[in-house]
């Protein structure tokens, strides 16, 4: 099973950020909402930004000496979590529901499971 994360930006941003949070994986980056589109990602609005969560997430971050760098592409677009099969078939999907918002890592890894299982 192969781990891909995707972003808007340019190349020298997934670097930076795979490089540093995540050599694991392989960053892919896009500076249009082509992939958000093709999972029907959409763009987030006031409620999903302005909130506690929000704050308190970028604060602890902030804590960790993290902080957002230069905006590229669509600042409102929302995350999301999918889990693709080598076939293509989407297993997993996780749409955030505000910024900061992520899947519980134990579902991640039960569906990354499941999925190698039926692959």
């Amino acid at each position: 099973m192969q781990v891909i994360a995707i972003s808007m930006g340019e190349p020298k941003h997934a670097q930076r950020y795979c490089g540093r949070f995540a050599p694991h994986i392989d960053c892919l980056v896009d500076n249009s909402t082509r992939a958000y589109d093709a999972y029907g990602l959409s763009r987030g609005g006031t409620k999903e930004f302005l909130t506690l969560n929000n704050a308190l997430r970028f604060s602890e971050l902030a804590a960790q000496g993290i902080f957002i760098g230069e905006t590229i592409g669509d600042p409102l677009m929302m995350p999301g979590f999918f889990i693709v099969d080598q076939n293509g078939v989407v297993r997993y999907t996780y749409y955030a529901k505000e910024a900061s918002d992520h899947p519980e890592m134990a579902d991640v890894i039960r569906a990354a499971q499941s999925s190698a299982a039926q692959g």
